[in-house]
């Protein structure tokens, strides 16, 4: 279990046991002001109170989740963590009140108010205590460099050497603990040879023996290809990436900086929709996903048993696609050619391509292959919104025309995406570039709002057919 992991952890069972707690004074409360006039008529609140303790942390749970709270569970801002607790404890004390207090019998409805209020009061005060508590425990080890992150440095040239020597001059450590230095370019050395741990060849080697966590990319050219090629790498590994901006902001607009004190940088991993839009997103697409498998079951068994019976071979086909962070999983879709019939070499298919079937033209012309990528989703390979994924095969012909396109490996792919709506199946490379600029444009203005649009246009290009 790495640092992030365990840190994740330590706020749940935190918040578990403040939630616990709140809910705890919460009825010492009622039971002293609110039950105590008319216990005569009632004794205990209509709701059973040990079913009550133990839903209690798992409706707190879900409610900071969707919030976002746990996503960043290191260096955390104070304000944010103040507004973000305000907030999902607001949203929880509603529903609280709504689902388990509003029936209860009471003196004067003036005690449903005070009741509400004493709620989110108590719940409010604890649990940030409890949170702050631990945030400012976290952040003085890691001020004191009792807590920090193996880190790499990509470069040895003089912008390697400034940021190495900036983060060492800090007296409150940022948390980087500099392992060493990659070099990309010999000619350029600027740092101390003797901590240079190889180079780019070398690099997994590199990040497996240091158990590097986070990677700082200080290289002195600025040429886009040699800042996209390290990114190309990097994304196959657990780590985050982080550039200095001038390198950075020059290739993609409305970037957030991750200041750390004299030393702003940019995280590439940075996702531009909120945190709690992020985990809506996640939850809207495992629960939207296991409804469609769900009301579409009569129709996938009869589109399964079409498949079958319209040419030899199985009835899904699996295909190896590149995804987040670009690992690569397989998708899986109805068959719609003939079994065996790419051969040795990747083809991307066309309106009149002979390898498809019949039957498989109904289903691209309806976007019913689709269907079972909806299992990739709940699997989380996916997302039901997002830059359709592609083969190696073709990325590799994509990044030659177009660099920055390891750009999208930095959020789910998607069933269906702004690009999809606009050009269907891209039967050539130069379609996929096409198709690429609208999945950065959706990658830098990311939000459920676009999502919906995207969902509605979508339908609306299956209703109308327009599936190739």
């Amino acid at each position: 279990m790495n640092k992030k992991a365990i840190q994740r952890l330590k706020y749940i069972l935190m918040d578990i046991f403040s939630v616990l707690l709140a809910w705890i004074l919460f009825l010492i409360f009622r039971r002293i002001e609110i039950e105590y006039p008319i216990m005569q008529n009632l004794f205990y609140p209509v709701y059973n109170f040990w079913t009550v303790i133990c839903l209690i942390p798992v409706f707190w749970l879900f409610v900071f989740w969707i919030s976002g709270y746990y996503n960043q569970p290191f260096r955390k801002s104070r304000l944010s963590e103040l507004v973000q607790t305000f907030v999902s404890v607001l949203l929880g004390s509603i529903i609280l009140f709504f689902v388990l207090l509003l029936d209860d019998q009471v003196v004067s409805y003036t005690d449903y108010y005070l009741s509400f209020f004493v709620l989110f009061l108590i719940y409010f005060f604890v649990v940030y205590f409890c949170r702050y508590a631990l945030t400012r425990v976290t952040t003085h080890q890691v001020h004191n460099r009792i807590l920090g992150f193996n880190t790499l440095i990509i470069g040895t040239g003089k912008n390697a050497r400034k940021i190495y020597d900036q983060l060492g001059r800090l007296k409150k450590s940022t948390g980087n603990l500099i392992c060493g230095f990659v070099s990309e370019n010999k000619k350029r050395i600027s740092v101390d040879k003797s901590l240079i741990l190889g180079e780019m060849t070398d690099l997994s080697r590199i990040i497996k023996e240091n158990e590097i966590e986070e990677v700082i990319v200080a290289i002195d050219s600025e040429k886009s290809d040699d800042l996209f090629g390290i990114i190309n790498q990097l994304y196959s590994y657990n780590v985050d990436i982080r550039f200095t901006p001038r390198l950075y902001d020059f290739l993609v607009g409305g970037i957030r900086l991750s200041t750390i004190y004299g030393t702003p940088l940019v995280n590439v991993l940075d996702n531009k929709m909120p945190d709690w839009q992020q985990n809506v997103k996640r939850f809207l697409d495992i629960f939207v996903s296991a409804l469609v498998l769900l009301l579409s079951s009569p129709l996938l068994c009869y589109l399964a048993i079409r498949v079958k019976l319209s040419s030899k071979g199985s009835v899904f086909y699996l295909q190896e696609r590149i995804g987040l962070c670009g690992k690569s999983f397989s998708i899986i879709k109805f068959r719609t050619m003939y079994e065996n019939s790419e051969g040795e070499k990747p083809q991307l298919s066309s309106k009149d391509d002979a390898r498809i079937t019949p039957f498989g033209k109904t289903l691209r012309k309806y976007h019913l292959d689709e269907l079972p990528q909806f299992v990739n989703v709940i699997k989380g390979d996916m997302s039901i919104v997002g830059p359709r994924p592609e083969r190696k095969y073709f990325i590799d012909q994509i990044i030659e025309k177009a660099p920055y396109y390891s750009l999208i490996h930095k959020i789910r792919p998607g069933v269906t995406s702004w690009g999809m709506v606009k050009y269907g199946y891209a039967n050539n490379v130069d379609k996929m570039v096409d198709r690429l600029n609208y999945d950065i444009i959706y990658l830098e203005n990311m939000s459920l709002t676009i999502d919906f649009k995207i969902l509605i246009y979508t339908v609306l290009t299956i209703i109308s057919g327009k599936g190739i």
